[in-house]
């Protein structure tokens, strides 16, 4: 039978873990279609069924976080053996049609799946032999597409102008593999005259892997060669027109052809992603803080699948009450405190809080969750108690001074400003520039250890808990600072405009509300909003605004750096000059 009319099923399974001895199956998803069929995408039908879990199986967090599936999510699933029944109805299906000993199935990276589905045969206690005869289409496209950078299902598919759902699940994937089973196809019959299934395995028995291959990228160098050299926001781009990214740029010409550059470490990531942007559409921008702030908006409105950092996700703002108690989503008289990101650090700060009121009372599980919260640790990673009573005390003693005021909310401030003054001193010592992903929330990333586990000392607790207070003094003045600069107005000089000209960027609500050029002479505007009191600034914050206003805050250290003049206008009668920004800029 031709291979283009051979039918088949395209196949995927998820599990918890890398093979049977590690993990159970969790998901199995599969397509009855041939090459020919799936030209019409709509046609296919995905049959997919969730897998009932041993009771004492959980699923690991990576695996939740990759599928979207929890153990608590799964309502309605089936014993592995009736799945493999319907599996097996399907493959007897095509076996008799065509008149087949065992029906051909195509996985892409077979070698995962492959052990679990036979382990799954033997233990449904299926009579008969295995009734799969399986075609890796990752071996195929090692071969017939040896320049691709990344030959992973969704680089390949994406290669072919198919998306990939982001979440990874079994029956998009399976519909995955059709599609680039049909691309295939089509390079095997028309390039290597290979046309049925017997002819394909001998192909693959005798063709080698290329390797040390010259990278071959779907996008054509003339795409990207003739882009202008100025600042600007790009997006790359599918052939079916599927945004994958969106970027900034000083350089529009040098950043998207850095990214085709022979040399060069580049991450798994990116070069899935090169592996898929076949066209490109850029907006230039007159400046790089403009770019900065329209790449930030843009990628917040169409969360591209490979911007990570500003998508808006399910993040939310907070905003606290001066007792650094109590936390809501909205401000108010009694709630004036933020905004702050959700997640992990108002609950620290809580934590550190509830200890500062009594902070001699050290004992039990109470200062064993006090403690961890703080550190941000989950549980798998928590410090002992006995370590973090005297972790405790290292820090109170350390830092008597700070701790004495009722307010935890100055004591916080206050020892926050004192360790960020301490660093920015080390880094002004080393002639860095601080950088504000040095400054990081202590997270299980931070934990000291070893291949046995984390391991924790007194001292590594309080250098951890300094760390927190650093950083939440941090978050807090930057709340402050972008409330302030959601009324302004932005002005800096012009590069090639030998100071005769600066860019002009006005504020209102956090957003842009008008871009000029203005002569040198030209006074800085006074921002629309100037007069809006801070309660109601912080009721116009959502993550967007936060976003933008933090990116932008980003750029303007980058001006500094750059030895650009820059002012900064908060109202008529009050605008923060260079020198001023150059002081006020690194504590934010």
């Amino acid at each position: 039978m031709n291979l283009a009319d051979l039918q088949i099923l395209t196949l995927d399974c998820q599990t918890t873990g890398a093979n049977p001895d590690k993990g159970h199956l969790l998901e199995i998803g599969w397509v009855k279609t041939s090459a020919e069929a799936a030209v019409q995408l709509h046609t296919l039908n995905p049959q997919s069924y969730f897998v009932r879990l041993p009771p004492d199986i959980d699923i690991p967090l990576a695996v939740e976080r990759v599928t979207g599936l929890s153990k608590k999510s799964l309502e309605k699933t089936l014993p592995a053996s009736v799945i493999w029944k319907k599996i097996s109805a399907a493959a007897g299906e095509i076996r008799t049609a065509a008149d087949l000993q065992r029906c051909p199935t195509v996985i892409h990276y077979a070698r995962f799946e492959k052990p679990f589905l036979k382990q799954l045969h033997a233990e449904s206690n299926s009579k008969g032999d295995f009734p799969l005869r399986i075609v890796c289409s990752h071996e195929i496209a090692l071969r017939l597409l040896p320049g691709l950078p990344r030959k992973g299902l969704r680089a390949v598919a994406g290669f072919f102008g198919h998306s990939v759902p982001k979440l990874r699940r079994a029956a998009g994937h399976a519909a995955a593999t059709a599609v680039i089973w049909q691309h295939l196809v089509q390079q095997l019959i028309t390039e290597h005259g290979v046309r049925n299934l017997e002819q394909l395995i001998e192909w693959l028995k005798r063709t080698p892997v290329q390797g040390g291959t010259q990278r071959v990228y779907p996008m054509k160098p003339e795409v990207r060669r003739n882009l202008p050299d100025t600042p600007g926001v790009y997006r790359m781009r599918r052939s079916n027109g599927d945004l994958l990214y969106i970027g900034k740029a000083t350089s529009l010409k040098q950043r998207v052809n850095s990214y085709f550059h022979r040399k060069g470490i580049r991450a798994e990531h990116t070069l899935e992603m090169i592996s898929q942007a076949a066209d490109l559409d850029v907006t230039p921008t007159g400046s790089a803080l403009e770019a900065a702030v329209l790449e930030s908006d843009e990628i917040k409105r169409f969360a591209p699948p490979y911007n990570v950092a500003l998508q808006k996700g399910e993040r939310k703002l907070v905003f606290g009450s001066r007792d650094l108690q109590r936390w809501t989503a909205q401000s108010g008289s009694t709630h004036c405190i933020g905004p702050l990101p959700a997640g992990n650090l108002p609950a620290a700060i809580t934590a550190f809080g509830i200890w500062m009121a009594d902070c001699r009372s050290e004992t039990g599980g109470t200062i064993q969750a006090i403690g961890n919260t703080i550190l941000g640790l989950p549980d798998a990673c928590a410090a002992p108690t006995d370590c973090l009573v005297e972790g405790l005390g290292f820090f109170r003693d350390n830092h008597q001074l700070w701790l004495k005021p009722s307010s935890p909310l100055r004591s916080l401030l206050g020892l926050g400003g004192k360790l960020w003054r301490q660093r920015l001193a080390a880094l002004e010592k080393a002639r860095s520039e601080p950088r504000e992903e040095e400054i990081e929330e202590a997270s299980a990333d931070d934990i000291p250890g070893s291949e046995e586990g984390p391991t924790w000392t007194p001292e590594a607790v309080a250098r951890g808990i300094e760390r927190f207070a650093m950083h939440s003094a941090l978050m807090i003045r930057r709340a402050r600072w972008l409330c302030l600069l959601s009324e302004s107005t932005l002005a800096w000089d012009m590069r090639d405009s030998s100071g005769r000209a600066r860019n002009v960027l006005l504020l209102k609500n956090g957003d842009v509300f008008r871009l000029e050029q203005l002569p040198i002479s030209v006074e800085t505007p006074a921002p629309p909003g100037h007069a809006i009191r801070m309660p109601q600034r912080q009721k116009n914050f959502d993550v967007t605004t936060y976003e933008r206003l933090r990116v932008a805050t980003t750029e303007l250290r980058r001006l500094l750096t750059e030895g650009r003049n820059l002012e900064i206008r908060l109202k008529p009668t009050a605008t923060l000059s260079r020198k001023q920004l150059a002081t006020l800029l690194p504590w934010v």
